[in-house]
């Protein structure tokens, strides 16, 4: 299946579910589980940062109209994560590290250093998200307690979703 109709399938799929988690399963105050992360953090290695945040925007944009939260808040925190994204892989992907056009992929990470990658990103995601969401308003230890479980179990998701899109293309 062509790379981009696979993608856009992938986005459907995992906004879908997004909007379900979002109005139909309420876990914790403490956990915000996005889904979503993931189609930013598979991105190619060579979109540019101007596309890649356009791209989280839209997403953001979406995950915000399905959902029941504050408008924009999701399409804020995405963009900024996005803005880092680059600097992110650059920092995880040795320097020798070459995929098959000789630059570096998400698609030929191994697991460990997708699971940095992705805990990177989700904790600037998370942190721009919570202090957006709570203006200042929220004691810290609450706040800390939120993005700890949430970046666990968010890195855990596209960790899983990570491998388990890897196992597919191998196929």
């Amino acid at each position: 299946m062509n790379g981009t109709v696979r993608y856009l399938l992938l986005a459907l799929l995992l906004l879908i579910a997004q909007g379900a988690l979002d109005n139909y399963v309420n876990l914790s105050v403490y956990i915000d589980i996005a889904l979503f992360l993931f189609l930013i953090l598979v991105l190619p290695a060579g979109t540019g940062t101007v596309p890649a945040m356009l791209t989280a925007f839209a997403v953001g944009l979406l995950v915000d109209v399905l959902g029941n939260g504050i408008p924009g808040l999701t399409s804020a925190a995405l963009t900024a994560a996005a803005l880092c994204r680059r600097q992110i892989l650059n920092l995880t992907v040795p320097k020798d590290f070459s995929g098959k056009d000789g630059k570096a992929s998400v698609e030929d990470m191994g697991i460990s250093r997708f699971s940095v990658y992705s805990a990177v990103f989700t904790l600037i995601y998370l942190l721009v998200y919570i202090l957006l969401d709570n203006s200042g308003i929220r004691p810290f230890w609450p706040n800390m307690a939120r993005l700890s479980l949430s970046l666990v179990i968010n890195t855990a998701i596209t960790t899983v979703l990570f491998a388990a899109s890897r196992d597919s293309r191998k196929r």
